[in-house]
């Protein structure tokens, strides 16, 4: 499993050095910094300061530039994380190897993981920038908690990952790949709490934003980076994302192994 991870890996490197543009890097940054922007411009300018009372008994802060930059940042970090994990294998099939992969006896979870791994490098870095870029216009780091954000953070990537993993099957099912992303991406965006707690929320359309590992994701970093508190804290967001990246986990391998049967029949037949 480690040598297919590891060859996975180096592949992933050098095609993305090599044959996307550092314009592809870019539009990632640039679609995180777009939501704070757009966040700070709306706060300052349209609504001039003014939070409604009771934001800070959702949020469970008062900070709300602090509070969406950091939305804007982990969002933009999910995504990436989400769009190019999901996408391997019909990139594969776009790309004519995916028959060569399905027929061959390397290990799937290590293709998976090489996979991960190769886009934390990148993803972590667009999360880095727009989090300094966040940092400019007013994100507090006075009394962030490092050890319980970076653990809730590799709990999120798991979280990411295994979500993934099912988005993948899907889209490798329907041979789509916009239509099926983008309705994830921005309904994520909404309920999600990116911008705005989901108290907010009809509550019609508050159980969704709890299928999202985004949303207790977001919950546990803010507590531990705004409030700096403990993973203590923040034990039944984690609870919550365990509950989810399990289940994601266990469906999107189900759905994968079944997809790649019906695709490998559909090839041969």
């Amino acid at each position: 499993m480690l040598q297919t991870a590891k060859a996975t890996f180096h592949r992933n490197m050098i095609s993305m050095i090599r044959a996307y543009p550092w314009s592809f890097f870019l539009s990632h940054i640039l679609s995180g910094i777009y939501t704070v922007l757009f966040a700070y411009f709306t706060y300052t300018y349209v609504f001039e300061g003014v939070l409604d009372s009771r934001f800070s008994n959702y949020a469970g802060t008062n900070d709300y530039l602090s509070y969406v930059f950091l939305g804007g940042a982990l969002f933009s970090f999910a995504v990436s994380t989400l769009m190019n994990v999901s996408r391997s294998l019909i990139t594969e099939q776009r790309e004519g190897t995916l028959e060569a992969l399905l027929l061959t006896p390397s290990s799937r979870k290590g293709y998976f993981l090489g996979n991960v791994t190769q886009q934390i490098t990148r993803t972590l870095l667009e999360f880095l920038i727009i989090l300094i870029f966040a940092f400019l216009l007013g994100l507090q780091f006075k009394h962030i908690h490092f050890l319980s954000a970076i653990f809730i953070w590799f709990c999120a990537v798991i979280g990411f990952f295994s979500q993934a993993l099912l988005l993948g099957s899907v889209m490798l099912y329907f041979r789509d790949t916009y239509i099926t992303q983008n309705t994830l991406f921005v309904t994520m965006a909404f309920v999600s709490g990116v911008t705005f707690p989901i108290g907010y929320l009809p509550e019609w359309v508050a159980p969704l934003s709890w299928m999202m590992p985004l949303t207790p994701a977001l919950e546990a970093f803010r507590h531990s980076v705004l409030e700096g508190q403990g993973l203590a804290a923040s034990g039944s967001q984690l609870l919550h994302l365990s509950f989810l990246s399990f289940l994601y986990l266990i469906v999107g391998s189900l759905g994968i192994k079944k997809t790649e049967k019906i695709v490998v029949e559909k090839i041969f037949s």
